[in-house]
């Protein structure tokens, strides 16, 4: 492995769902029970010169896997003959005189033309000083165990009857610059329009940081949907491993070339990879390899592999409705993809859904179907309405039943039991109340409070302040939202030094220009300093409070006017869990803050998320969330007892997805 690449991410929302599921099949289990331990050292012990193997009916030691030593080629010709002894086709492709890589390949039976990808590379370095031709370089870890990977997939594979074709790849001068080896794989394998379904890299699996018993894996942007499968196989077969979300785009790895001509790909490593004492040193010996470490790391890889080559999944991909105040019907699609194709008549797939808190589900069925694409209609709900539903399919031979959210069974017809959690949209009513007690004078150095009582069922999807002052110098003031002794926003923090006045100005979260980028009388539509969000899901019916503070001594005012704008949901969520449709991480509440703050996040999908606290000058100082997790609804509590007061700002990470909010401590 070269190295790790670190991306700034940018910020962006993924509006869809895609989501895939294992049709499962006891030859997965089967082919997961058969890595073998002894094998595996086998195979490392010879890779790594610890002894000496045959290779060409003579004995050799393979002293070094640098791609400038003769030994290198070598051990491609070790690794030849391996494939070659599990009854595989395989074949050496000549790059130059200074790399080649060594390809094996297990036909499928029903779609021979069509190929999965399982590489590693095979040669290694020291760092930062190249190696001589004739030094010794282990690279027990790097990345001799991502190449037993391969050699043992290929073992277990070799042996079984499988639907796609599957091409086990070991690959040269990955350490060198480029990338030689896979790169000119992939280019001639796209110059030949290859039908890759998709890419399994392994780099480097044998070392366990701080015995954690942590990994690194992860999709690139656009194969997050195979997340879902290597999930499913981490939890069957290592329960007690964590795994934590690591983006390919951010891995410096031979899936790098796969991606850069648009395939699928997925890469495994382990937690860390250069806090191995051993990285690219001399002491990277099998010695130093964590056998049992690695094999647990192979397990869900393989039986990945396995489903992938049995094709044992199926594939949802929709877009989730959005919620709305639209009243009439709505159109859902969803593209199913499963491998017998899908049921029809009776049994074919269906949308089930229901409102509010009603006991069962009704169903259904598609108005329109073409190919893989199916269109539901549902009726049109009065304001107030949450819908919840879910989508169900079988496929032709009726073994296998899939629902999206995954977790439904039941079968002929499909999906009759649903799942835990599911999609959702809701119609949303709007309500509007102005203060009737005004107006209020603002006085110099004083605060100024103006209560609205709300008397109105329903909850808060979004709620908008219209209001109205007249002030000399808009810099003295900070204006607040509060509902006593539950939640508060900043609406304004002394913005507009030296203006006059709020006209006509309101405060809206989804606003193009934030108050602080305004000019006085800031009449129009603007972002608040806090978001509005922290009062998202409470009732609207409350004592509301304007709280204005005159900070600075100088000048007067008045408050003539102000009203909430309600966006309202009658729906109450009850013993059940909604799929956010969008990543979104909220300001901390309350801010500024004394000790503690509550931080709210959602995530749509299964996803590694990443949550950091930092200072003003960029320097981490606490990580809260470093995991994989389920899609939901997220909050967690910030303690910062032991940090000094300051300004901090707090990112959120997934994949490629960041977003950065600004927090103050004060004590």
């Amino acid at each position: 492995m070269k190295r790790v690449i670190i991306f700034s991410a940018l910020l962006f929302f993924i509006s869809f769902n895609a989501f895939s599921q294992v049709l499962f099949d006891s030859r997965i289990d089967s082919a997961v029970n058969q890595i073998s331990q002894q094998r595996i050292i086998r195979y490392m012990r010879d890779l790594t010169g610890d002894t000496m193997t045959t290779v060409g009916g003579v004995p050799r030691l393979i002293y070094s896997r640098y791609f400038y030593s003769p030994s290198n080629n070598i051990a491609a010709q070790y690794i030849l003959e391996k494939f070659q002894s599990f009854g595989l086709s395989a074949r050496i492709q000549v790059i130059d005189t200074l790399c080649q890589n060594v390809l094996a390949v297990k036909p499928g039976t029903k779609f021979p033309n069509q190929y999965y990808i399982i590489g590693a590379h095979f040669d290694n370095i020291l760092w930062p000083v190249n190696p001589g031709p004739y030094d010794t370089v282990h690279g027990a870890d790097d990345n001799c165990s991502g190449v037993c990977g391969v050699l043992e997939a290929a073992r277990i594979l070799a042996g079984m009857n499988l639907d796609y074709t599957v091409i086990f790849a070991a690959w040269d001068a990955e350490e060198s610059t480029p990338i030689w080896g896979a790169g000119q794989y992939v280019d001639s394998a796209y110059a030949r329009h290859d039908s890759i379904k998709g890419y399994i890299n392994m780099d480097m699996l044998a070392y366990n940081v701080g015995s954690y018993n942590r990994f690194w894996a992860g999709a690139d942007t656009n194969s997050v949907f195979l997340q879902s499968i290597f999930s499913y196989m981490a939890n069957r077969y290592i329960p007690a491993y964590t795994q934590v979300y690591y983006s390919s785009e951010n891995y410096g790895s031979d899936q790098l070339t796969f991606m850069r001509r648009g395939y699928h790909v997925y890469n495994v490593a382990e937690y860390y990879v250069n806090l191995n004492p051993n990285y690219h040193k001399i002491t990277d010996t099998y010695a130093n390899a964590n056998i049992p470490y690695m094999m647990n790391l192979l397990k869900p890889t393989i039986g990945m592999l396995t489903a992938f080559a049995l094709n044992k999944t199926a594939y949802f991909s929709h877009k989730p409705l959005t919620s709305t105040q639209d009243t009439t019907p709505r159109t859902a699609t969803v593209v199913i993809k499963m491998p017998m194709k899908t049921s029809g008549g009776a049994n074919s797939p269906r949308m089930y859904y229901k409102i509010n808190n009603e006991a069962s589900y009704g169903y259904v069925n598609a108005y329109y179907s073409a190919n893989d694409t199916f269109k539901y209609s549902i009726q049109g709900k009065p304001a107030g309405s949450l819908v919840k539903y879910y989508f169900a399919a079988q496929d032709t031979i009726e073994n296998f039943v899939c629902t999206y959210p995954t977790g439904g069974s039941g079968i002929n017809p499909p999906g009759t039991v649903p799942p835990q959690t599911f999609f959702s949209y809701q119609i949303y009513g709007d309500y509007s109340q102005c203060s009737s007690t005004l107006p209020k004078p603002i006085t110099d150095l004083g605060i100024t409070r103006d209560t609205v009582t709300v008397n109105y069922p329903g909850y808060i999807a979004k709620v908008k302040v219209n209001l109205s002052l007249n002030h000399l110098n808009d810099g003295d003031l900070i204006i607040q939202l509060q509902i006593p002794g539950s939640a508060a926003v900043n609406l304004a923090q002394r913005n507009g030094e030296g203006g006059q006045n709020f006209i006509n100005t309101t405060f809206d979260d989804d606003a193009t220009v934030s108050i602080s980028q305004g000019t006085p009388p800031f009449t129009g539509s603007f972002r608040p300093m806090t978001s509005l969000t922290t009062f998202k899901g409470m009732t609207l019916t409350n004592q509301w409070i304007l709280r204005i503070t005159d900070a600075v001594a100088g000048n007067t005012g008045t408050l003539t006017n102000w009203c909430l704008q309600f966006r309202v949901t009658t729906s109450v969520y009850a013993g059940e869990e909604t799929v956010p449709v969008k990543y979104e991480l909220s300001q901390n509440y309350p801010n500024p803050f004394n000790s503690s703050t509550r931080i709210n996040y959602s995530i749509p999908e299964n996803a590694g998320v990443e949550i950091k606290i930092y200072d003003v000058l960029g320097r981490e100082v606490r990580t809260l969330v470093n995991e994989f997790q389920k899609a939901g609804n997220y909050s967690l509590i910030f303690n910062s007892a032991d940090m000094p007061s300051g300004i901090y700002f707090y990112q959120f990470r997934t994949g490629d997805i960041s977003e950065i909010k600004r927090m103050v401590l004060i004590k």
